[in-house]
Formats: structure tokens, C-alpha cells, sequence
């Protein structure tokens, strides 16, 4: 492997940009978010040396996932090839949605869910849950509680309120959940299935309570990039990422842009659900204004005739974030310019979330349209996984990164100087030496070293400016430093000042790999 392969804790906790996948809504034209899926996980492969081992689970740090969408993310967390996905959704497809004329979901659900439960076991297992660390990265499901009314965004981040319960606790945690079963509600749409049961709190002598779920489309997140970009940064998701256009990009895939002529009207009932599935529209309009407000984006539509793109204009001033949409609009002309093949009444149904017949056509459009629109240059190099651990004992010469400055201050006092524990041991600040933020991580750095390796670049603020020489611990141990001693792990880097290993520290693996790169 060209790049280093991380687990879910070290895709959260990391430093160094990340990259968040989000997937709308939309039944079973989900498998056009798969043709741009293929292509996304195709351009990224190349990016990444070409090995046939890559998966989207190692770039995307966190994936989300609302309904059909939920059912993709959380395939893609466990590490599946788009390719292996694809067959697994059209199986999927065709056994779920099997038309019964008993079942016109008006008073009566039109799909039996236990064909869906069956389907979504195999695929995710019975056993494997929300908290499993088997999902290789940050997963995402967005799903509503029917019963209180409120959007239940359900993810594996270990630092998050509800992942874990204490013993004392009784409400059941999060990570507990069964994968299949969170899948399940977030694809529990109204009128095509009935909602999902999950036992959310149980005591002893108590009844459980249990929560009703269904559909996350009947939320303001069908399109869950903004609850995706919430989840990663609000600190109350216990996430905390980074905001800036180089700290963190979004990737977010649609289902086709439904087209309103061809929603169906013919009874009352029906009426009603045409004017839910219009309001989702709405909200997705609005979570993708608010995402291209908030962004730079090279994929930026024409939101409206008064709006335009809202190319300079972002909300604050600073970009929050890098932003990618791909969709397809199911509009007649615009299938027909991807798809010439495509019958005229067909073309008609391609709306419909449950024909699995249009399953075909809607591959070929997702396809089609990512090979006009995905760009390798859509994916900035600095978004790029970071390279494998340095090989054990190969000593390398590597640069601090520009975007790495740190904030320092001399302790320029009439002073003996003071003591402090870090790094397993016990180190020594004397006078004149530097005391250095960097990024939340303070310590202090000898005075001659600090004059020599550091040239600052504003008030307060300093970036590094000689090269250093590392390798990776094959064994753990401890280095005597300028400061004192530094305990370090096998996996960490040792890092010299000096080309003839003088000037000795540590710094553990995903922290030197998030602000050094290899010198040319």
C-alpha cells in the first residue's frame, strides 16, 4: 500500500484534514449514487498508487448515510468495493420490492419489511452492531423517532455521549444497536414500510421503553451533509474536526433530482404523499444552499435565477469547508443527453423510488454522469491518505508541513526555570528556553534548538524551517532529550534534529504523519 490504512478511532481522533462522504435518500435510485461511487473510488485508486485493495472506507473519515443511502454508507464503513456493493443493492432491489396488490401503502404499508430484514441481515449480519470496530471508519445514520418527533443522527464515534452507557445507565447505548437494525430505521420511508421498533432503555422489574423510527428523508437531512458537517464539528457530537476549505472536505452523492411532473396525485392519500415527498425537496434545496453558502466548491450549481451559485458570496466571509455535489437532474432532456438509449416511458418512472427494473438505467445514468463530472483535480492533493508508517529503523528526511505553525513565547523571566510531566517522564524548562502550542499540544523546546529550526511568521506565531530525519520504532522505549526523557510506542517516529541523529525526540505515528511530509 502506497498510504497508511487508519482504524475507525485513529479516522476520528487523527490530526490532518478530513474527508467526509455523505449519501442521500431516494429508495432504489440509490444505485445512480453507486455509478458515482465507482468513479469517485476509481479516481481516488489511482490517486493512491492503483492498488486494487483500496476502498472508500480508508480515504472518507466519516460516511453518512440517510435511508437508501444509510444501507451504501454503512456497507462502504465495512470496508466493501463499490463493485461488490452494487451486486449486493440489485439483489437487494429485487427481492425487497416485489409488487402485492394487498399492499398499496395508502392504510397498509406497500412492502413487507421482513424481506428488508432479511436482506439487510446478510449484508451487515445479525451480530454486528453500531459500536462494532469492524466498521473501518466513521459511519453516519440518520434516522427520525416518530414518537418524539426529533431527527436521531445515530453514529460510532467512541467519544460520543450516547455511544457507550455506563453501568449504572439505562438507557441502551448507541454502539449497542444492531447495524442492521439502525439501517433498518433509517429506511423505514412512510407508506413503503412500516416503521422500526428499537428498545432504546431497559430496567429491571421495568417495561423497556422503545422508540418507533423511521425514514431520515422525513427529517431535514435526506441529504445528510449538513448533518454531517454538524456531527463533525458541533461539540456536543464529541467529534470536534477542524472548519476551514483545507482542514475538512465534503463529498456529498445524490439519488437523481426527482422529476415533480411525474409524482402521482390520483387520490387524496396519495396527494398527501406528494406533498411530503415535495417538502423533503425543499429541505434538500436548502441543505444544499446552506452547504454551498457555507463552502468553496468547484461543483457549485446554479441554485436559482436570483441566487445564481452564490459564487463569492460565503457565509462569514471564510469558507467553512471544501464542498463536492454530484446528481443527476431525472428530467427527460437530461436523461436523454447521458443516456440516448434510454425508452421515452421509462424515462417517465425513473422518479419512482421502487421499480427494480429502472435499476439498469439508473447505474448506466450515475455512471455516464460521473465520467463528465468527477475530476481528479475535484480531490485536492492535500487531501491525499498520508504514506505508511516509515519502515522500521530506515531513517528518512522529512519537512514540517507550512499549514503547521505553532504559537511559542520565550520564557524570557528572572527565572530557575520550572519542571512539568509529559511524554511518561519528567521534563525541564529552563530559563530562555520556548514554550510551544502547537495545535493544543503544549510543551516547551530548548532555546538554541528553537532559534535554529523556527523563523516566525507573525506575532506570537512561528512555522518550522530545517528538516528533520525520523524512522519508525520497531519496539517501544524512551529517548533522553534536551527537555528530558520522551516514552514512545512501536509504530511511533523518532525524530532527529540533526542529520547524525543528534537533537533525538518522539512523536507518535498519526501526529508526525499529519505535519511532516517526506522531503524531495
Amino acid at each position: 500500500m502506497s498510504y497508511r490504512i487508519l482504524t475507525r478511532d485513529e479516522h476520528f481522533r487523527s490530526n490532518g484534514p478530513k474527508r467526509i462522504l455523505a449519501l442521500d435518500g431516494g429508495g432504489l435510485r440509490g444505485i445512480l449514487t453507486l455509478g458515482f461511487l465507482q468513479e469517485i473510488e476509481n479516481t481516488l485508486r489511482q490517486r493512491h498508487g492503483g492498488d486494487a485493495g483500496f476502498r472508500l472506507c480508508h480515504y472518507f473519515d466519516l460516511i453518512a448515510g440517510t435511508s437508501t443511502g444509510a444501507i451504501i454508507a454503512a456497507s462502504l464503513a465495512m470496508g466493501m468495493s463499490v463493485e461488490e456493493l452494487i451486486g449486493h443493492y440489485q439483489r437487494l432491489g429485487r427481492e425487497v420490492f416485489t409488487k402485492n396488490w394487498f399492499r398499496q401503502g395508502i392504510v397498509r404499508a406497500r412492502y413487507d419489511e421482513r424481506a428488508l430484514i432479511d436482506q439487510l441481515k446478510r449484508v451487515f449480519g445479525e451480530s454486528r452492531t453500531l459500536g462494532d470496530e469492524s466498521l473501518r471508519t466513521g459511519l453516519l445514520i440518520v434516522t427520525k423517532r416518530l414518537d418524539t418527533g426529533s431527527p436521531w443522527p445515530l453514529g460510532n464515534n467512541p467519544q460520543g455521549r450516547y455511544f457507550k452507557a455506563k453501568p449504572t445507565d439505562t438507557w441502551i447505548s448507541n454502539g449497542e444497536y444492531p447495524l442492521w437494525q439502525v439501517v433498518r430505521a433509517s429506511t423505514a420511508a412512510p407508506s413503503y414500510f412500516d416503521p422500526e421498533p428499537i428498545t432504546i432503555a431497559s430496567e429491571p422489574g421495568k417495561k423497556p421503553v422503545i422508540g418507533t423510527f423511521v425514514d431520515g428523508g422525513v427529517s431535514p437531512f435526506n441529504n445528510p451533509s449538513l448533518q454531517a458537517f454538524l456531527y463533525a464539528t458541533v461539540h456536543g457530537y464529541g467529534v470536534k474536526w477542524k472548519i476551514g476549505a483545507d482542514q475538512m472536505m465534503l463529498v456529498s452523492v445524490g439519488t437523481g433530482a426527482a422529476d415533480p411532473s411525474q409524482a402521482p396525485s390520483y387520490i387524496a392519500a396519495q396527494g398527501a404523499l406528494r406533498a411530503l415527498f415535495s417538502l423533503m425537496d425543499d429541505c434538500a434545496s436548502l441543505v444544499e444552499t446552506m452547504m454551498q453558502w457555507m463552502s468553496c466548491s468547484p461543483t457549485a450549481r446554479t441554485l436559482d435565477r436570483e441566487l445564481g451559485d452564490l459564487g463569492g458570496c460565503v457565509l462569514g466571509g471564510v469558507p467553512l469547508l471544501s464542498y463536492l455535489r454530484y446528481n443527476v437532474n431525472l428530467s427527460a432532456q437530461e436523461v436523454t443527453a447521458l443516456c440516448p438509449t434510454a425508452a421515452g416511458e421509462q424515462i417517465a418512472s425513473l422518479s419512482a423510488m421502487d421499480i427494480p427494473d429502472n435499476m439498469d438505467v439508473l447505474l448506466q445514468l450515475g455512471a455516464a454522469a460521473a465520467a463528465q463530472r468527477v475530476q481528479p483535480d475535484h480531490f485536492p492533493e492535500s487531501f491525499d491518505l498520508p504514506k505508511p508508517a516509515g519502515e522500521p529503523g530506515k531513517r528518512l528526511k522529512y519537512v514540517k508541513r507550512a499549514d503547521q505553525p505553532v504559537v511559542a513565547v520565550q520564557l524570557a523571566m528572572d527565572t530557575d526555570g520550572f519542571t512539568y510531566r509529559k511524554w511518561g517522564a519528567t521534563q525541564k524548562c529552563k530559563p530562555g528556553d520556548w514554550v510551544v502550542n502547537n495545535d493544543g499540544d503544549v510543551y516547551t523546546v530548548d532555546d538554541s534548538t528553537f532559534q535554529r529550526t523556527y523563523r516566525p511568521t507573525g506575532r506570537g506565531a512561528y512555522v518550522k524551517i530545517t528538516p528533520v530525519w525520523a524512522e519508525a520504532a520497531a519496539t517501544a522505549g524512551s529517548v533522553e532529550t534536551k527537555e528530558g526523557k520522551t516514552h514512545y510506542e512501536a509504530g511511533d517516529y523518532l525524530v532527529f534534529n540533526e542529520e547524525d541523529g543528534g537533537d533525538p525526540y518522539a512523536i507518535p505515528a498519526d501526529k508526525f504523519e499529519s505535519m511532516y511530509e517526506q522531503a524531495d
